[in-house]
């Protein structure tokens, strides 16, 4: 079990080093002013109804938790290993009894531990909130919303991570960080647009694939899991509106989330398990 031993260095380095703190004022601020935001919103009417309660928060919070953990999770990750490799600290990390396997193993799980202790005091403090001025409460939904938001935390460390061991230059990492999220959250959900408008397809309301390339991004996934866990909430996009098919199911979301969740750092340390130093 040497990652574990990695891990807990990498996690005690960030708390020395206050990225845990800094990030847990982030995460306090976002999830609790929101939570704030979305009752003053209500009451002055902007949702057509003036109950303030869960499931209308869950909605409200979910584009942009969509757009800011997977920023966070990618800075938090990028550099966990190409910046050991630049220092010179990788060759003493690899000199103890720590694989590359370890270290990327350990990186993984130590900052996604970093990152998910934010998000959660986060979400703690929103709770709070919701406790104090909301007129309905629903906690199983909430705590829903809740373990997704860190699942997807968690994927986009274990991405950052995975970006980091394929480079010996930070440089590199961070634009490939940079671009891997305008590639895959941005550009693959609009190639059906593309495909339709380049080669003038026709597409039926019971065709699946141009929906396919909306699940594939770790954002979607997540927004369709919530939208198939926690229907109530009503989000923007719904099953209601998409073909009858097990690609859509919760199961499959939570399978999406799990491969990428694997598949990333499995990639890079393939990487950095065939180079030199």
């Amino acid at each position: 079990m040497s990652w574990t031993v990695v891990a807990k260095k990498d996690f005690r380095d960030a708390m020395r080093s206050r990225m845990l703190w800094g990030l847990t004022a982030l995460f306090v601020l976002f999830m609790a002013g929101m939570a704030y935001l979305y009752r003053v919103f209500t009451e002055s009417g902007g949702t057509g109804d003036p109950t303030v309660d869960t499931l209308g928060l869950i909605a409200f919070l979910t584009s942009p938790v969509t757009i800011l953990v997977p920023i966070i999770g990618l800075f938090v990750g990028h550099k966990a290993i190409v910046g050991e490799v630049e220092s010179g600290s990788a060759k003493l990390l690899l000199s103890l009894p720590h694989s590359r396997r370890d270290a990327v193993l350990g990186k993984v799980v130590g900052r996604t531990a970093v990152l998910s202790v934010s998000i959660l005091v986060g979400l703690v403090v929103s709770l709070v909130v919701m406790l104090a001025l909301y007129d309905t409460y629903s906690l199983a939904s909430f705590a829903v919303f809740g373990v997704f938001s860190l699942v997807l935390g968690a994927v986009y460390t274990a991405i950052g991570v995975g970006i980091s061991s394929l480079t010996n230059d930070s440089g590199r990492a961070t634009l490939g960080a940079i671009g891997f999220y305008f590639l895959v959250e941005f550009l693959l959900p609009l190639i059906p647009t593309g495909l339709v408008v380049l080669l003038d397809l026709q597409v039926s309301p019971d065709d699946i694939w141009p929906f396919v390339f909306n699940i594939i991004p770790p954002s979607g996934a997540y927004t369709f899991a919530l939208a198939n866990f926690v229907p109530e909430a009503g989000f923007g996009t719904s099953l209601g509106s998409l073909p009858d098919s097990i690609l859509f199911a919760g199961p499959t979301m939570i399978v999406i989330l799990v491969a990428w969740l694997v598949l990333a750092p499995l990639v890079g340390y393939l990487r950095f398990n065939s180079r030199d130093l």
